[in-house]
């Protein structure tokens, strides 16, 4: 159900939509939501699941208004902003500008490729952005922020914040800032009956031109991004020692080292569970986990009779999961091959939903279920 924002980009000649208006599908903002929790650490499991509930129900293409304010006290509020503004920001994000490979900053200061030099560089003080990012191509390199807010004034603050922690970082690559977008996202939120009343959905959007750098190195960003992105996927679905062994491969620095961690990471990826979708022949070899509303089954496996059960207690069971070529491809650290492989088309599904980043999120009940590695 697609439900719209009044909407402001800044320059306005770059906006990727016509109109006063965006909008976006709530059933995208929830999958957006779920792989924001799962790659966060210490982020609400379950709030990516309860966010259509929170709607006035007024209908397909209406304007994304809460029935109710988050809460009433201060510290209520600001936390659910900041989450649902996330998630909504990750949402535009992916079907707006592209971008499918997110990697979270944090407050530290990140080795994307140790052997290349390439890493994230503070700038100043403060909260680092939210996240750094990619199209799937490995192109697009984005730094972005987002924001969400109350302010009855509208969301100029709350933006202007957002672009301060966007500007706290550089990407460089041997000393040399890789040409990068900044954007900044700030959600307003509405509710009905009450002030503010309108939802808005504001972005600032320069490129930010960086040095040349030598055609050698241009991947090395990009490879260590899908790295990082990859092992915060799959850490809380079971598969930390996985996650480690990319992690690993980012801070390597001379070949050897760089060699026997790659070798130790296709071990564990030989020996990692595979999830198999029944009745499904175009996705194959997943590696993940099923999550519903209470958080990750990490501790037991699932049957496909649990899966069922699980669906008829509405504990939204999914299944997240990672194709296991596309960590294969990730851990030889070959651009080509991880191009070739996330450009490979699928044929549509009726329930399981890609992300274009080698990731599928597939509602499990009756009509679906995952057989194995779980």
């Amino acid at each position: 159900m697609t439900r719209t924002f009044l909407h402001s980009f800044d320059p306005p000649a770059s906006s990727p939509v016509a109109g006063a208006t965006v909008d976006l599908d709530v059933a995208d903002i929830e999958d957006a939501g779920i792989r924001e929790v799962l790659q966060t650490p210490g982020a609400a499991y379950g709030a990516w699941s309860i966010l259509d509930t929170l709607l006035t129900p007024t209908g397909v293409g209406t304007p994304f208004i809460f029935k109710q304010p988050l809460g009433h006290a201060r510290e209520v509020k600001v936390a659910l902003s900041g989450l649902f503004g996330r998630f909504v920001a990750r949402a535009y994000l992916e079907r707006y500008f592209g971008l499918s490979i997110f990697a979270h900053l944090g407050n530290n200061v990140i080795d994307l490729d140790r052997r290349k030099q390439a890493r994230i560089k503070r700038l100043a003080r403060g909260d680092l952005p939210d996240w750094i990012a990619c199209k799937s191509d490995l192109t697009s390199l984005t730094i972005a922020e987002a924001k969400g807010c109350h302010d009855s004034g509208g969301p100029a603050k709350a933006l202007a914040r957002a672009w301060t922690q966007a500007g706290r970082i550089d990407v460089t690559v041997k000393g040399r800032r890789v040409t990068v977008k900044r954007i900044a996202v700030a959600t307003r939120w509405g509710v009905a009956n009450s002030n503010p009343a309108d939802a808005y959905l504001s972005v600032r959007d320069p490129v930010d031109e960086g040095d040349p750098i030598d055609q050698q190195d241009k991947d090395a960003p990009f490879i260590g991004l899908l790295r990082l992105h990859v092992a915060n996927m799959i850490e809380p679905l079971g598969h930390a020692e996985l996650a480690q062994a990319l992690r690993t491969l980012t801070r390597q620095t001379f070949p050897r080292p760089l060699r026997d961690a790659a070798a130790r990471a296709r071990a564990v990826l030989d020996n990692a569970p595979i999830g198999q979708v029944e009745k499904a022949h175009e996705i194959d070899g997943l590696v993940g986990g099923i999550v519903t509303r209470a958080g990750p089954i990490t501790d037991a496996v699932a049957s496909t009779i649990d899966q069922e059960a699980l669906a008829r207690l509405n504990l939204r069971p999914v299944f997240i999961g990672v194709d296991r070529d596309l960590i294969r491809a990730a851990i030889d650290g070959e651009a080509v091959t991880i191009r070739g492989r996330l450009a490979e088309r699928v044929s549509p599904d009726e329930f399981a939903r890609p992300d274009r980043a080698g990731g599928w999120i597939i509602p499990l009940g009756t009509e679906r279920r995952i057989i194995g590695g779980t």
